[in-house]
């Protein structure tokens, strides 16, 4: 369902980094950062980014927006005109997930449970809330005008009033958000009833992810390590195979059954455990042959699950080699990926947030060009540069100063002044440690 970094210590973490952090298990010495690898060799200085994971959560976000740009938007919002290119392979957001809980598996050793989950939450929530009321506002004001409808009571009645049309639309009827969905929303209880909407669809990772964190967080606490980690990981594969024959019963069970396993995360849980799965092979705890297996098993479920199966399929299983490539293998350090590493840089550093903004709001965008009758690469490039730019907003206005903020530490108090006697000073010499604060781990994508 971030957003950019986590660490990880390569050489202890066998023995003890997007939300989203790496693993490191070529049993070097060092510090990783879900994109980020602090060396202690020269090539390489304390805050030189990894370029492996940054590459992958981009190449996962840009395949999210492009399919919902070029695919689903002509597809499903009536008056957004088709582009001359289409990107139908289904696979990103579930990347994200992968990504998401194999970070989780490493940062979540580092520190405290609790800890770990408020700062996982200081990361996710704050963008998403803010991305929602803006989604929710612009949604509400471009509906209004798409479907020929008026409100009263002024700009209340925009934004929390019942609508009327007075003059019949161009187009079918755009939907209209009502307070009730923002509301639930804001609490992501969207998938929890049929009568709310989610704002933008791309919001279904995040009630997703939070549960998955929360379970992560209370399994840590009770000691869920070895091989019950092992089980755990199997079992989160095989899981929606054994939920399968749900879908077969009534209509009346589906209505309860439904919003169970789209608000837990039950449906995609495979993803959380193949994620677990590549980390336990990263550290030599399973073999290839298993996760192999349940690669396999992974790659076959979403596939059936997507509209394009093959393509799903096959996008799906290079990504997840891509991910234990990086995960247990060396960095990618050639000419190609030195010549690209300062735009994959930036954008992996604003791709939870351009994944919060790129959908609903590029559908608004893409309508209002579709109207003026803009061309179909020209109205690609311009909602494609206008997604960006809402995402690197959200993300350096919101995102990172919201994260700040929420995990900052406590001051230290003062001891004093006295200087040490020169005897104490020349004892504590060669001894003493400079402790360096950790780069805090970032989301991707989604996390993405």
């Amino acid at each position: 369902m971030r957003s950019s970094s986590r660490s990880a210590v390569r050489g202890d973490q066998c023995r003890t980094p997007i939300s989203y952090c790496v693993s490191d298990s070529t049993g070097g010495q060092g510090t990783r950062v879900a994109g980020t690898e602090m060396r202690g060799s020269a090539a390489h200085p304390p805050s030189a980014r990894k370029i492996n994971w940054d590459l992958i959560r981009v190449v996962a976000v840009v395949a999210v927006m492009m399919g919902h740009i070029t695919l689903i938007g002509p597809a499903v919002m009536p008056g957004v005109d088709p582009y001359p290119v289409t990107f139908s392979v289904r696979m990103g957001a579930s990347v994200l997930l992968v990504i998401s809980a194999f970070f989780a598996c490493v940062t979540i050793r580092r520190e405290e449970p609790g800890r770990w989950l408020r700062r996982r939450f200081a990361r996710l929530l704050p963008a998403y809330l803010v991305a929602v009321v803006l989604t929710y506002v612009v949604t509400r004001v471009a509906v209004l005008a798409f479907n020929g409808w008026h409100v009263r009571h002024g700009l209340f009645g925009v934004l929390f009033g019942t609508p009327y049309a007075t003059s019949p639309a161009a187009h079918d009827p755009w939907y209209l958000p009502t307070p009730a969905d923002l509301l639930a929303n804001l609490t992501l209880l969207q998938p929890w009833s049929p009568e709310w909407r989610a704002l933008d669809w791309a919001y279904w990772t995040l009630p997703v992810q939070v549960a998955a964190f929360i379970g992560a967080a209370i399994l840590w606490r009770h000691r869920l390590r070895g091989a019950r980690l092992k089980t755990l990981a199997r079992v989160l594969v095989v899981l929606p195979i054994v939920l399968w024959p749900l879908g077969w019963l009534p209509p009346v069970a589906n209505v309860v059954l439904g919003p169970v396993q789209a608000g837990t995360g039950i449906g995609h849980a495979y993803l959380f455990g193949l994620g677990v799965a590549i980390w336990l092979w990263s550290r030599r705890d399973i073999s290839h042959v298993e996760l192999v297996v349940l690669g396999a098993i992974g790659v076959v479920v979403h596939s059936l699950r997507a509209p394009f199966p093959v393509e799903a399929g096959v996008g799906f299983a290079v990504m997840l080699a891509l991910i234990a490539a990086a995960a247990r293998g060396p960095e990618w350090d050639n000419r190609l990926t030195r010549a690209i590493r300062r735009p994959i840089v930036w954008l992996a550093g604003i791709s939870y947030s351009l994944y919060l903004v790129h959908q609903q709001l590029g559908f608004v965008l893409a309508r209002v060009l579709s109207d003026v009758g803009m061309s179909g690469w020209l109205r690609l490039v311009v909602v494609t540069g206008a997604a960006l730019l809402a995402g690197w907003a959200l993300a350096v206005l919101v995102e990172r100063p919201a994260y700040r903020a929420l995990t900052r530490g406590p001051r230290r108090l003062d001891r004093g002044t006295r200087r040490p006697e020169r005897g104490t000073q020349r004892r504590e010499r060669g001894t003493r440690r400079k402790r360096v604060r950790e780069r805090e781990p970032e989301l991707v994508g989604g996390r993405l």
